[in-house]
This record gives structure tokens, sequence and C-alpha cells, in this order.
């Protein structure tokens, strides 16, 4: 038996997930650029989505100013925002907008997070800037190939300048790249621990995730938080797992959990787990999905198996974590 769809949500298989459709994990072709140099703030994805509902071309409107109570450049923040955190999709109208799945199912009238006051959300967030799927270039870069310990703003700029020249044909300048890096700092670190006036990350909820600092006695360099997460749940380490288990491995029954641990696009990568973290949440998944999802931890094997691949969903789970225990009518 699938889960009733939410009330206002869009239906089917992706209703919570962006459209990936390569194992390609770096978007092509690369944009740094859209944000306006604005982090994200907490009160713009409820902001632009309630707007959308009543006009899905707000953000072209000439009264866009208005409506959202904003300046002209934080206008295309909040669609900047909402695009690269896949709340929202272009419609088949130029110009017009809609929300996706999992923008309406967190934050419609009647949604599961509307204030982003579960972290579980703001982790949601993260994933969907930083995992498969993302057309955030340099959050995409940062998480998953950059894997010096303590760097600059200007090294990581560099190697990302240098990765896009070599996978794609259109260029940007460094000073476009470094301040896409710039933002990208804004939206992790804490403006007392940049030094930075506060003004610049006002409000920017995904530091509260605690994925990045800076290097110990040097303000200049940094460094990201790996290790536990106290305040990622099961059930969206899960819901991380088999996006990407859909991803790189569509259709298959097992996936090695040093995948999960290790490789690009994986929940331990982009979340940042070291490996005991990453086995500790494993260790979860039976209890977690009422034996869908299985560790297998052996002398000789250490995976996880999908026991019925056709009826444990990534929505599933974001169901049973956020609206009702959704897990035990799969057995009905």
């Amino acid at each position: 038996m699938q889960p009733p769809p939410h009330p206002s949500a869009a239906t089917g298989p992706d209703m919570f997930a962006g459209q990936v459709t390569t194992q390609v994990l770096l978007p092509n072709p690369p944009s740094f650029a859209g944000h306006q140099t604005f982090a994200l703030r907490s009160a713009w994805l409820k902001k632009g989505l309630d707007a959308l509902r009543d006009d899905a071309r707000v953000f072209s409107a000439d009264d866009a100013l208005v409506t959202l109570g904003v300046g002209k450049n934080m206008v295309s923040a909040i669609r900047h925002w909402l695009i690269a955190t896949q709340l929202v999709g272009a419609a088949e109208r130029s110009g017009e907008f809609l929300a996706s799945g999992l923008g309406t199912f967190l934050f419609a009238a009647d949604g599961h997070d509307q204030y982003l006051e579960d972290p579980a959300t703001l982790w949601l967030l993260h994933w969907n800037l930083c995992g498969p799927g993302s057309q955030a270039y340099t959050w995409v870069y940062a998480f998953n190939m950059w894997r010096e310990w303590e760097w600059s703003e200007a090294a990581l700029a560099d190697a990302i300048l240098s990765s896009a020249q070599a996978n794609s044909s259109k260029t940007s300048s460094f000073e476009t790249v470094r301040r896409d890096v710039g933002v990208f700092i804004q939206t992790y670190l804490a403006p007392t621990d940049r030094g930075q006036n506060t003004e610049d990350g006002l409000d920017c909820p995904l530091r509260e995730l605690g994925l990045l600092r800076p290097a110990l006695g040097n303000q200049q360099q940094y460094t990201f938080a790996v290790g536990p997460k106290p305040s990622l749940p099961t059930a969206i380490f899960a819901w991380a797992l088999l996006n990407f288990w859909d991803w790189k491995y569509p259709g298959t029954t097992t996936i090695a959990a040093r995948d999960i641990a290790y490789t690009e696009g994986s929940p331990g990568i982009v979340f940042k787990l070291d490996e005991d973290s990453t086995l500790a949440y494993l260790d979860q998944l039976e209890t977690l999905t009422n034996g869908l999802l299985r560790f297998e931890d052996t002398p000789l094997v250490r995976q996880v198996v999908r026991t019925t691949a056709a009826a444990l969903t990534p929505e599933v789970l974001l169901y049973s974590y956020y609206a009702a225990p959704m897990l035990e009518q799969l057995h009905a």
C-alpha cells in the first residue's frame, strides 16, 4: 500500500526529489551567479513560496518589490535560492515558477515545517544544494570534490574555476567565482566566526548545521567539521541514502557501506560524516524501516540490502518522519 499524497503536493516518484537523470554530479554548464551575493535567509523560502501560490509570475511582475517587501536584488536572490534548494521549478510557460512537491510538503499553508523549526528541514535543504541533482556548482564541488583539510577562500575559488574550465566551454572570471565562494562561506559560517559584518550572513539557517568553521588560530582559513551530526535524524539520512542509491546504482538491491561513506554524492560525504558516524546510521536502518533496509556487517561484506525496492521510496521516509508512521502500511 503506497502512502497517500499530501493534499496539496504534486504526486509521483519524484515529488520530493530533484529530477536526477545522470550520474554526472557537477552541474554543466556551471553557474556562479543569481544570488546577487546574498546568502540564503530564513524567511525567504516561505515568503517566496507564498507569493508564488498567488502569482506564478511574481518574480517578473512589476510589483514584485511590493509583494515580497524587499529590494530588486533580493527579489532575484529569493528566486535563486528557491530554485537552488529545489523547492520550485520552472513551469511550461516562460517566466512562471511552481512549487515542487517538497516545497509544497514543507511550506504550504498546511505544510509540515513552514518556519524551519525542525533541523531535519535544514539537512534536506543542504542535501538539495550539495547532493546529486543540484545546480549549485560551488556547493557541489566544495562538499564532494574538495578534500583539503584547511583552505582559504581564494584556494577554493581557484580549484572551482579550474574544474569549471576543464568541464565546460562556458567560462567565468576568477572574481565571479570568488564572490560565489564568499556567499558559500556566508551560508555555513556564522559572521562572528568569520569576523565579517553580521548583516552579510543575516539569519542564514544553514549555519545551524555546524558544517564549516574557521581553522584554529586563523580566521582566513576554513575547515569542514567532519564527524557526528547530532541534529541529523536517521530518517533524513535514509532519505538521502535512497536518493543517492537511485542516482548512483538504479535498480540494484545492495550498496556497499564504503560507497555510502566515501563516494562523491553520498550521505557520508555530503553530510561530512566520519566512518563511525555513517556506520551508526546504517545500524539503525532496519529498525527505522521495519526491515525494508538491512545493514549486513560481516567479516566478508559490509553492505545495505534493500529488500523491497519498489515499496520503499524517499517520500515514504519523509512522511514517516514529518507526518505519520507510514512504513507499517507497506506490510499491509
